[in-house]
This record gives C-alpha cells, sequence and structure tokens, in this order.
C-alpha cells in the first residue's frame, strides 16, 4: 500500500500521451413546462448551458487532475466545436502540440437536453464526422506521434469509433511505445480485433470484450476463454476488465499461461457511473507511468473508479482524493484483518491451455 501511495505521489512528473476521438459534450438545462401547439413534442426552456470534453477529452482531464502532464493528439474540425474543444485542453494545461485542424472534417459535439423537473435526459442532438482520416491528415497526425511521442512514460489511445484512430495511426503509436519500452494502453470500442494488435494492453469493459472476440456474456467461463483467447491471437502483455459492480479482472501474460486476478469494486456508493472508464484507465497509466506493477496499478484504477461512481457530474478524482480514499480502505482492510469482519482478498487464476484452477 505505500508503495501505491509513493507513487501516486510522483505523478506530477509523468508524461503521458493520448491520442484518440476529441469530443465535446454539451447540457442544456431547461423546465419543461407545457407541449408545443406546431407537434406533439414537450418545449425545453433552456436556462442553463455546461460544455466539457467527450471522449479522449476526458481521458485528458481525468489525467490533468491526477497531476500528470499531458500531451494530446488528435484531429478536430475549423469550427466552434473544434474552438471549444482546444479551448478547454488548454484550460486544463494539456500540450496541444498534437492536435491536428482538419477543414474538411466536422468535430463532433453531443448535445443533450436535459430537464431539471425529472433530472434526466429527454433528447440528444449529435453534430460529427465519422469518416477515418486519410491522407495529409492522417499523415500529419502519424508525423506528430512519431515525433511528439517518444518522450511519454505511457501512451492511451482512446477509440470511440469518430475515425481518428485508424489502423495506420494505431501502428505509428505502437511503434514508439515498444521503440521507448513503454506501455501502450487501448480503450476498444471497434469491433474489429487486429485493429489493436500491437498493443500492449487492452482495457475493455465486458460488453465491449465479448464484441471483440464474438462472445455472449454468459457465467464466468466466456471471461476466461475470451481474456486468453485476445491475448494469444493480439499478443497482448495483458488484458484489463471492468465489470461494474464486479469490479476489474487483470489477465496477464505470464511465461505462456494467463494468470487472472480479480479485483473487488471498492465503489462505496454509487450516483453516476458515466466516464468511470475514463477514470479508470487515466489512473491505471499513470500508475504504469509511475513505476508501479500492472497489478497493483489496476488496483489504484479500481480505487479511482470508485471515487468517480460517487460523485455526481463529471468532476474527476484528484490524487488528493485518491490517497485519502486508499488510507482509509487500508484502515478498513486492517480492521478486517483483526477480526472486526470477514477477510476479503483478491482470487487469483491461472488459466492455461484451456484450464482454470484457483490457487
Amino acid at each position: 500500500m505505500q508503495d501505491i501511495l509513493s507513487n501516486i505521489a510522483r505523478f506530477d512528473q509523468c508524461r503521458i500521451a493520448v491520442i484518440g476521438d476529441l469530443m465535446l459534450d454539451e447540457y442544456l438545462w431547461g423546465h419543461i413546462e407545457r407541449i408545443s401547439p406546431e407537434a406533439p413534442v414537450p418545449i425545453l426552456n433552456v436556462i442553463r448551458r455546461e460544455s466539457m470534453l467527450g471522449g479522449a477529452g476526458n481521458v485528458v482531464e481525468n489525467l490533468r487532475c491526477l497531476g500528470v502532464r499531458v500531451r494530446v493528439f488528435g484531429v478536430v474540425g475549423h469550427d466552434e466545436t473544434g474552438e471549444q474543444v482546444r479551448s478547454l485542453l488548454k484550460s486544463h494545461g494539456a500540450n496541444l502540440t498534437g492536435v491536428v485542424s482538419d477543414p474538411n472534417r466536422r468535430s463532433t459535439r453531443k448535445g443533450r437536453l436535459m430537464s431539471l423537473e425529472h433530472g434526466q435526459q429527454v433528447f440528444r442532438l449529435d453534430e460529427e464526422s465519422t469518416r477515418p482520416v486519410h491522407g495529409e491528415i492522417e499523415d500529419r497526425l502519424i508525423n506528430l506521434i512519431l515525433t511528439e511521442a517518444a518522450d511519454a512514460q505511457a501512451i492511451i489511445c482512446s477509440d470511440y469509433i469518430k475515425g481518428v484512430l485508424t489502423e495506420p495511426v494505431l501502428g505509428a503509436a505502437f511503434s514508439v511505445a515498444r521503440g521507448g519500452g513503454i506501455p501502450s494502453i487501448v480503450a476498444p470500442k471497434d469491433s474489429n480485433p487486429h485493429k489493436y494488435r500491437g498493443a500492449s494492453i487492452l482495457m475493455p469493459n465486458s460488453r465491449e470484450l465479448a464484441q471483440l472476440v464474438g462472445a455472449r456474456v454468459d457465467g464466468n467461463d466466456w471471461l476466461n476463454d475470451s481474456a486468453r483467447r485476445s491475448i494469444e491471437e493480439l499478443g497482448l502483455g495483458a488484458l484489463l476488465v471492468t465489470r461494474g459492480s464486479e469490479g476489474m479482472s487483470l489477465f496477464e501474460n505470464v511465461e505462456g499461461n494467463v494468470r487472472r486476478v480479480d479485483i473487488p469494486t471498492k465503489a462505496r456508493s454509487v450516483y453516476d457511473v458515466t466516464g468511470a472508464g475514463d477514470t479508470a484507465i487515466a489512473a491505471f497509466a499513470a500508475a504504469l507511468a509511475s513505476g508501479s506493477d500492472r497489478e497493483s496499478a489496476a488496483h489504484l484504477a479500481n480505487f479511482a473508479a470508485g471515487i468517480k461512481v460517487g460523485k455526481r457530474g463529471t468532476a474527476g478524482v484528484t490524487s488528493t482524493e485518491l490517497k485519502e480514499y486508499i488510507r482509509e480502505e487500508d484502515g478498513r482492510r486492517q480492521e478486517l484483518q483483526n477480526g472486526v469482519g470477514p477477510r476479503s482478498v483478491p482470487r487469483v487464476v491461472e488459466i492455461a491451455a484451456g484450464r482454470t484452477g484457483v490457487f
């Protein structure tokens, strides 16, 4: 535990490159007081607007909340949305030299109409271009990655299938990571698994993993089989699966066998799960960049996600919050070990050639 806390203290010295789909999330809050006379739809009287970073931008914001130095790589259009994305990234202190402007592209904006009376979304408006980047724009992005990401201590690829993470772009990211001996961590949304060949670590949720391998989420065996297949077929060093209320499962390639560690959720209360995955991957990457091993980094990511889902809205998790939370959890663990309550420890499993054993 002390090693984890020491690594958190080094977050402000870490450098991480984030490559992916940058978006703007806009929330329009208002009152629904009547039905339109023009059509049988409610009228939302907007009284408040909120704009924040979405997609890879949310990963950047989470890293900056942890104190990590971040260089961003992505593509935005020559439009108001693109300028807002740039402005928000700059306000968080991120380095934008890797952000390319494409005059023929529309930046991604997701507008959500929110009812104050009901506290929920009533409609969503999407403006975006999702075609894969190509030609000069793709070449510029790749060149920037090859030259500007080389001093990073970890690379995060955040894929929302909006066209930025093409196979050549991912290939450049993985090449830089291999050349520098640093981890490349991918949040995969695409159903094409071969797109991610060459990554060090994939970090999907259960649904995304099932989509990658064409499996059905059923019982526990599917998870072992799917993880082993992904690691073997894509040459991964590890797979970290986020499983909601069931916590996380880390699968590591250890001398040809796949070692599994189940980490129970640390959430004390759940108010809002939005953005928890981005918080988890940011904390995981920061921990690896600071010198943690994968298992310790997974525990740290689990702590961060536990804090995030206990917050309302989009606020990130800070290093101070993380340290306080871990100290509290360590105190609880010691009490349990002293007989105050039932003891709970991570379960370690090894999967070898289709055999599953617990030890």
